[in-house]
C-alpha cells in the first residue's frame, strides 16, 4: 500500500491522515462481528486507541495529525465497521483493519477536496505516547518490533505534557540515558550519555550537527520538533565517526501537515519567564500539492543563577511540494538567536559536596561578572528532503543541510580556591568564533523478494564537512570572594594569543538489507568511512591533519511471534576519531567500540503499548591515558567497559491513562588504564537509574477536560574522578503537570523537581561542581483554530 505522506520525516507505512466532512470509506472489509463498544466522547487520538482496545486489535494513527479533532460518544452493540463509521463521521479518513491491525489513512477523495473541516476543535492530546515506528535505526521505514536495536521514541505528545525545553530534558525519563550529564544548569549544549558514554549535540533530521567547539553546535529548540528518536548501541554502520559508542539521539524537525493547524502561546513561569510561541500549518492549494508549516519561539527569563539571564528568538519555515503520491519535497530552515551570559558555574568541592568552614556556597552563586559574561549565538540553517520512488522496486532519497554560526563568548570561570577557603582564584576568555557545517546523505532503497525472502535493501554514500573559526583573547581576571562577592569588574582585553581553525571532513559509504522470512527478520549492515581533521594555527602558521579510515558493521535478528513478542540479538562496531599525538608525534588512532546486545519487544495486540528489555556489553577501546614515561602527554592503552540491562514500557492504558518507566542497570569499569584507576568505575556512570511517568485525562464527569500527571526520576550515586575518590549521593526527583483542555483553549501548568531538591549534579575533579535544577514552574495557555 502506498500513502502520500504529508510530514516526510514521519515516515510510517499507517501513519497518514487528512481530513474534511466525508462519511468514512472501507479499503479492507474490517469484521462484521458485532460486539459491546463504549466509548466516551473524548480527542479523536484517544477515541481511536479506546476503540482499538475494545476490537483487540492494534491502532497506527498519526497523534499530529489528530490533535484538533473530536470523536462523539458511541455506546451499544457495534461491528467494527459501524463503530468506526460513527467515531470519523465528519472527516476524511479511510479505516482498514489487516493483519490485527487497525490502520487510519487519508481517502483518495480528500487529496482534492476543499471543503472546510465540520469538527469540535480540541488541542493537547494524550493518546499519542506510543510510537510503532522509526527511520534513524534503519534509514527505512520500520517497525520498532523488527528492528534488532533498543529503541526509544519521545513523541511530541510526551513533550508536550512534560512541557520539556531542551533536548537533555526531554531525556529525562529514558533507559539507558543520563540526560542533563552536568545537572541541567549548563544550557549551553544538550550534555547527556548513552550508556555510560558521553555524548553531545544530537543529530537533527538523521544529519549531524557535529562542531570541533561544542559551543558552536545548535542548541536545538524542542518548540521545533516532532519527536526524539534514541538509539542505544553503536550507530556508526549508518551514520559514521559522529555518534557515541553508546548510542545516538536524532531529533526530528516538526513537517508540513496537509491538514490545517494553527497555534499559539504564551507562558510564564520561574525566574520571570515571559514566553510566546506560534504553529501554524496547512495547504497552500486546493489540491494539497504545496504545504507549508511556520513554528516561532520568543524567550526572555532569568535563571537559577545569579545575574544570568538567557534571551531567545526561534523560527522555523517549511514548505512541502508533492506533486505525485511518488514525489515529494520539503525545504526545513530555521533562524535562531540567543543572547544570554551563562557561566561555566564549575564551583569548588569544598562547599558544594564537601563541607567548608566558611559556609555551604549556595546554589544560586554565580562566579562570573554581568560586565563581561556574554554568550551570543547567531544561527541559520536550510536543508531539504527530497524522495522519489520510481516504481514498486526502486525509491530514492536525498537529504541535505547547510548551517552557518556567528558566536560572541566572553565569560569568566572558577580556576582554584585558596587557602582560606573562600578566596576565588577565576580565569577569562573572550572569542570571536564561526562555524560552517554541510551534510549531505544520498539513499537508494530497494524492495524485492528473492523465493520467500523479502528484502530491503539500502545503498547510500553520505558526506559531512564542518569547519570551525576560533580566535581567543586571555585576560587577568581579578578573584572573588564567594561568601562576599563584589561584581563589576573592568577587563583590560591583551591581543588574540590563540587562533585556530579546525576542519572536520567525513565521506561514508553504506549498504544494508533487512531481510523477512516468515516470523524472522534480520538486518546486516556495513559502512568504510574516510575521515580527517585539520588543524592550522593562524597565528604560528602551521597545519595539521590526522586521518582516520575505518570499516564497520552490524547484524541483528529477530523472531517474531504472533502474539506480539519479538526476542533479538544483535552486535555492531564503531569508531570514533582522537584528536592529538603521542610524546614520538605519532597521531592517534581512532577509539574503536564493539557491543552485544540481546532482548525482547512486546507490543501486545489490541492494545497500544510498547515494551522492551535488553542486555548488552558495550567495551572501548584505544582510549587516552597517561603516558607514565612523559605525563605530560598521553597514550592510547586504555579500555573501558560497560554491562547493562534496560527495561522499559510506555503505553496508552486506555481511559486516558498514559505510562511512561523504565529501569536500568550499568556496570562500568575500566578495563585499562596507565594512571592506576584499573578495575574502577568510569566517570558519571551510575550503577542503577528508574523512572515512572502517570498520566491521567478525565473524559466524562465533572472533571471532564482535566488532566493530571506526575513522575519520578531516580538516579543512583556516581563517582566524578576516574579514582572513585569523588561520590556524588543518589538523587530522587518529582515533577508534576495539571492541565484543562476546552474547546480551542488548552491550559496547562508544568513543574520540574516539584520538592526543591537541592543536589550536586556533577563534579568533574575538585574544581568542576554544578549543582543541579532547582523547582521551576512554567504556566502556558494554547488556543487553536
Amino acid at each position: 500500500m502506498r500513502l502520500r505522506l504529508a510530514a516526510p520525516a514521519a515516515l510510517a507505512a499507517a501513519l497518514v491522515l487528512a481530513f474534511s466532512v466525508t462519511t468514512p470509506a472501507f479499503a479492507d472489509t474490517p469484521r462484521e462481528t458485532a460486539v459491546d463498544i463504549d466509548v466516551p466522547a473524548a480527542p479523536l487520538g484517544q477515541a481511536l486507541n479506546t476503540l482499538a482496545a475494545q476490537l483487540h486489535v492494534q491502532l497506527a494513527v498519526d497523534p499530529a495529525l489528530v490533535r484538533n479533532l473530536q470523536a462523539p460518544a458511541i455506546s451499544g452493540h457495534y461491528t467494527s465497521r459501524q463503530a468506526l463509521t460513527r467515531i470519523l463521521a465528519g472527516t476524511h479518513l479511510v479505516a482498514t483493519e489487516k493483519d490485527g491491525v487497525l490502520l487510519i489513512q487519508v481517502s483518495s477523495d480528500a487529496r482534492t477536496s476543499t471543503t472546510s473541516l465540520d469538527a469540535i476543535t480540541v488541542t493537547g492530546l494524550t493518546s499519542g505516547y506510543v510510537a510503532h515506528e522509526t527511520m534513524a535505526a534503519t534509514k527505512t521505514s520500520t517497525p520498532l518490533l523488527e528492528t534488532p536495536q533498543s529503541i526509544t521514541v519521545i513523541t511530541r505528545d510526551q513533550l508536550d505534557a512534560r512541557a520539556v525545553e531542551s533536548v537533555s530534558q526531554a531525556l529525562r525519563y529514558t533507559p539507558g540515558v543520563l540526560a542533563e550529564e552536568f545537572g541541567g544548569v549548563e544550557t549551553k549544549a544538550d550534555y547527556f550519555s548513552l550508556r555510560g558514554f558521553p555524548d553531545a549535540n544530537p543529530y537533527l533530521d538523521g544529519l549531524s550537527t557535529l562542531t570541533y567547539f561544542t559551543v558552536l553546535a545548535p542548541v536545538i529548540e524542542t518548540e521545533g520538533l516532532d519527536r526524539v528518536e534514541v538509539l542505544r548501541g553503536p550507530s556508526s554502520v549508518l551514520y559514521g565517526q559522529a555518534t557515541s559508542p553508546g548510542g545516538m539521539v536524532n531529533v526530528v524537525s516538526k513537517h508540513p501537515l496537509d491538514t490545517p493547524l494553527h497555534e499559539v502561546s504564551a507562558a510564564t513561569g520561574a525566574y520571570g519567564r515571559a514566553q510566546a510561541s506560534f504553529d501554524l500549518s496547512g495547504p497552500l492549494d486546493k489540491d494539497r500539492q504545496w504545504l507549508y508549516r511556520v513554528t516561532g519561539l520568543g524567550l526572555d527569563t532569568s535563571t537559577q543563577t545569579d545575574h544570568v539571564r538567557d534571551k531567545r528568538v526561534f523560527i522555523a519555515p517549511a514548505v512541502t511540494w508533492a506533486p505525485s503520491d511518488d514525489t515529494h519535497l520539503t525545504l526545513l530552515t530555521h533562524y535562531s538567536y540567543r543572547d544570554a551570559n551563562s557561566p561555566p558555574n564549575d564551583l569548588p568541592m569544598q562547599g558544594t559536596l564537601w563541607g567548608n568552614p566558611n559556609g555551604k556556597i549556595p546554589s544560586d552563586f554565580y562566579d562570573g561578572d554581568p560586565n563581561f559574561d556574554r554568550f551570543a549565538r547567531r544561527e541559520y540553517a536550510v536543508g531539504y528532503e527530497f524522495e522519489h520512488r520510481f516504481n514498486d522496486v526502486f525509491t530514492f532519497r536525498q537529504n541535505a543541510r547547510y548551517a552557518h554560526a556567528n558566536l560572541d563568548y566572553s565569560i569568566i570561570g572558577s580556576a582554584g580556591l585558596e587557602d582560606d577557603l573562600r578566596t576565588l582564584d577565576r580565569y577569562g576568555f573572550r572569542t570571536q568564533a564561526s562555524s560552517d557545517v554541510a551534510g549531505v546523505d544520498n539513499q537508494a532503497e530497494f524492495r524485492f523478494d528473492t523465493g520467500k525472502v523479502r528484502h530491503t535493501l539500502l545503498a547510500g554514500v553520505d558526506y559531512l564537512h564542518a569547519e570551525d573559526r576560533w580566535a581567543e583573547q586571555d585576560p587577568e581576571i581579578p578573584s572573588l570572594d564567594i561568601y562576599a562577592p563584589l561584581y563589576g569588574i573592568t577587563v583590560d582585553l591583551p591581543p588574540v594569543d590563540y587562533s585556530v581553525t579546525h576542519t572536520i571532513r567525513q565521506l561514508g559509504t553504506y549498504a544494508q538489507d533487512q531481510m523477512r522470512i516468515d516470523h524472522w527478520a534480520a538486518t546486516v549492515s556495513v559502512r568504510q568511512d574516510w575521515a580527517s581533521t585539520q588543524t592550522i594555527d593562524r597565528l604560528e602558521g602551521t597545519s595539521d591533519t590526522q586521518k582516520s579510515n575505518r570499516f564497520t558493521w552490524r547484524a541483528g535478528l529477530v523472531y517474531l511471534f504472533d502474539n506480539g513478542i519479538a526476542p533479538y540479538i544483535n552486535a555492531s562496531t564503531a569508531f570514533t576519531p582522537s584528536t592529538g599525538t603521542s610524546f614520538e608525534g605519532s597521531p592517534f588512532k581512532p577509539n574503536l567500540g564493539k557491543s552485544y546486545e540481546a532482548g525482547v519487544k512486546f507490543q501486545p495486540r489490541g492494545q497500544n503499548s510498547y515494551v522492551m528489555a535488553s542486555v548488552y556489553q558495550l567495551t572501548q577501546s584505544n582510549v587516552l591515558t597517561t603516558d607514565l614515561d612523559h605525563p605530560e602527554f598521553q597514550v592510547q592503552s586504555g579500555e573501558v567497559r560497560v554491562r547493562g540491562a534496560e527495561l522499559s514500557a510506555v503505553a496508552d492504558l486506555g481511559n486516558g491513562l498514559s505510562l511512561i518507566t523504565g529501569y536500568t542497570w550499568m556496570n562500568g569499569v575500566q578495563l585499562r588504564n596507565n594512571d592506576g584507576t584499573q578495575g574502577k568505575r568510569p566517570r558519571d556512570v551510575p550503577r542503577n537509574m528508574a523512572n515512572l511517568w502517570l498520566d491521567k485525562t478525565f473524559l466524562s464527569g465533572a472533571l471532564r477536560g482535566f488532566g493530571v500527571a506526575g513522575g519520578l526520576r531516580y538516579v543512583g550515586s556516581t563517582y566524578g574522578d576516574l579514582a572513585n575518590t569523588i561520590r556524588l549521593p543518589s538523587t530522587t526527583l518529582v515533577d508534576a503537570a495539571i492541565r484543562y483542555e476546552i474547546p480551542q483553549w488548552r491550559f496547562s501548568l508544568n513543574a520540574q523537581n516539584l520538592f526543591d531538591k537541592e543536589y550536586i549534579g556533577s563534579c568533574q575533579g575538585e574544581l568542576g561542581c554544578q549543582y543541579g535544577l532547582r523547582r521551576a514552574w512554567m504556566a502556558k495557555a494554547t488556543f487553536s483554530w
